[in-house]
């Protein structure tokens, strides 16, 4: 979802600035992709002028300067351009989800679904929420934990950053010739102002719960873990279901409890109807197709062939 709501290009989940694949169809993008981008610059250390370029970013926004110099010495930071420019300068993709549909797909959903019974049911009774819906997500998204991500988030931010101050000029270069020139220069400072957000969320993670965000892992958006919440995401929504405890969401129970949070927080109940429903799973990932392949997989989970989509797009 690109300018639109139906195109297929989803948000994170509680992000409004965000539009990207879930991971499970990055999967298939980039392999694709991958060598159009060859061109980037390579991913490469942070230099101590970029250091102490996001120092000074970061503690305008009241981080401490010794925890934000160990955080972006850290070699496991890098400059990641050629990740900035699919953010930026976006491929022409629009995310299939027929696939979640299948009889193979949802025969593993099913098989996990028994599996992790006992959190699911602690988590819809603690919730309200449809523990079918939560399955739904959790396989569309990643493939139920099969496929969490391997761009480094942290990098991912950090390099945004960069691209809009330092390295603005050079990015504009490679526009040459883009009738498209000034879009992408107004996106990469929306992406920026964003990224600086998301960046802020991670350092807090790791000031709060001594969280790794120097080693972690997610999409190319940064979005991370089994139910790929994005930091700020994972700051309101995120639940361990035991209080002082800092949620994993590379755990299962951990992440099906936070999925559950998350769409108990914006107003699912028991009570709610098909439009309802869907108006609620919208939050998620704003996408009408993503929307009505999840309520469809919850449907098969059920043992329900028949589906009702909606007659409309959400708007």
């Amino acid at each position: 979802m690109r300018q639109g709501s139906n195109t297929g290009q989803p948000y994170r989940p509680g992000d409004a600035s965000m539009r990207v694949p879930s991971v499970t169809c990055l999967a298939m993008l980039c392999t694709v992709l991958w060598a159009g981008y060859a061109s980037a610059a390579t991913t490469r250390p942070l230099t101590d002028a970029e250091v102490s370029a996001l120092v000074e970013t970061m503690a305008a926004d009241g981080f401490e300067r010794a925890a934000l110099q160990k955080i972006f010495k850290d070699q496991r930071v890098r400059y990641v351009p050629k990740l900035v420019r699919m953010l930026v300068v976006p491929p022409d993709f629009s995310a299939s989800y027929d696939r979640f549909t299948k009889t193979a797909e949802i025969i593993r959903a099913r098989a996990f679904k028994a599996a992790q019974a006992g959190a699911l049911l602690a988590a819809g009774e603690k919730s309200g929420v449809d523990t079918d819906v939560i399955v739904a997500i959790l396989l569309i998204e990643t493939s139920l934990g099969r496929n969490t991500g391997r761009s480094p988030v942290l990098s991912v931010y950090a390099s945004l950053l960069l691209e809009n101050s330092l390295h603005r000029e050079a990015f504009a270069q490679t526009l040459a010739g883009n009738p498209r020139k000034d879009h992408f220069l107004q996106r990469l400072g929306d992406k920026a102002a964003w990224a600086r957000t998301q960046l802020g969320a991670l350092i807090t993670m790791k000031r709060n719960g001594g969280f790794d965000v120097c080693g972690l892992r997610g999409s190319y958006a940064g979005a991370f873990g089994i139910p790929q919440f994005l930091p700020t995401s994972y700051l309101k929504w995120a639940s361990s279901g035991t209080a002082g405890s800092s949620p994993d969401l590379f755990s299962m129970p951990h992440a099906i409890l936070s999925v559950a949070n998350f769409l108990k927080e914006h107003g699912w109940k028991p009570s709610l109807t098909h439009d309802e429903k869907r108006a609620v799973i919208w939050h998620y990932n704003r996408s009408s197709v993503y929307v009505d392949t999840v309520l469809a997989v919850a449907a098969q989970l059920k043992g329900s062939t028949a589906h009702k989509g909606a007659d409309q797009p959400l708007k």
